[in-house]
């Protein structure tokens, strides 16, 4: 019923709630609007807000597959959320975007003698230029490549243009019932060209077949994916060398980032959510346009004001 991911999350969520059921010697359904509200004074001692809330997803869905009426719609349990959300406050901190300054600094730290360095910088490019989810640019493990779910060499086509890559399951694809496809560009003679990074990975990393992870580096002589985790501690390390605060930053900085420098460059928002495979507006949370794109805006608006008064 769930995709992999979801039923990960829904597991977390249901080991908290059956502990704490477990622990006051209750059963997890039916839970009364008491035991409810005292479910979430507990996971606020832990979580914030919006946490407490996407928690209290597991409550409700097994009420919802007992057929049974769930006690959050009550007055007494909204007004204890309305607390909690008074209190605690719902301010979201999302992990800041990767911009282009940052990924010049990134680059920095790149050594090309290195296949590891090599496939990390072309997956640092790949993820800022494609806007893809980290659950599709790498994979947990070498047990767990998924060639529908994760990118892989043969769904990565070059040409003159550019390339161009493929995915037949992702967050908004669950029943093969479209493929995404993203193009990369060819930036010619730059070490920002997306093609050109991956091109490189390829050749230094050659493969005797294609359904491999389309991030693949040498260890000890033998071809590795590169996971999510060996990414995420590349890309802290080479983040601290630049005197950043690398706990600011993960997977998704590169989504929000290139999302939000081609807001900047114009690009309408509608191909933005199309070429991030955002199903709604949730896309406009990643963007984050600069004070300097603003004031862009401002300067714009002063010039056209006197024209039409």
């Amino acid at each position: 019923m769930f995709a992999d991911s979801t039923k990960k999350t829904y597991m977390l969520y249901f080991r908290s709630y059956e502990s704490f059921c477990r622990g006051l010697l209750i059963p997890m359904v039916p839970i009364s609007k008491d035991n409810l509200a005292r479910y979430i004074v507990f996971l606020t001692q832990r979580l914030c807000y919006n946490s407490v809330v996407n928690y209290l997803n597991i409550v409700r869905l097994l009420h919802e597959e007992a057929e049974l009426p769930y006690p959050i719609d009550t007055h007494f349990v909204k007004g204890v959320l309305k607390g909690v959300k008074r209190v605690l406050g719902a301010e979201k901190r999302p992990k800041l975007p990767i911009t282009p300054k940052i990924l010049s600094g990134i680059f920095a730290t790149i050594d090309l003698n290195e296949s590891l360095d090599i496939t990390f910088w072309a997956a640092c490019l790949v993820a800022f230029f494609s806007f893809f989810r980290k659950s599709n640019l790498f994979t947990p493990s070498l047990q767990e490549f998924n060639p529908d779910r994760h990118l892989n060499r043969a769904s990565v086509k070059f040409s003159k243009e550019g390339a161009t890559l493929t995915l037949r399951k992702t967050k908004t694809i669950q029943n093969r019932e479209r493929a995404l496809e993203v193009p990369l560009p060819i930036i010619p003679g730059s070490p920002f060209c997306p093609c050109q990074a991956l091109k490189l990975s390829f050749d230094i990393c050659p493969s005797s077949h294609n359904l491999v992870s389309a991030f693949m580096f040498s260890s000890k002589s033998k071809l590795m994916p590169l996971t999510y985790n060996g990414f995420l501690a590349r890309l802290k390390q080479s983040l601290k060398s630049l005197g950043y605060d690398s706990s600011k930053y993960s997977g998704h900085s590169f989504r929000r980032g290139g999302a939000t420098f081609a807001l900047e460059c114009g690009v309408p928002s509608e191909i933005i959510q199309t070429q991030g495979d955002w199903k709604s507006d949730a896309y406009k949370n990643y963007l984050d346009p600069s004070f300097t794109h603003r004031q862009t805006v401002m300067n714009v608006f002063a010039k056209a004001l006197p024209k039409m008064v």
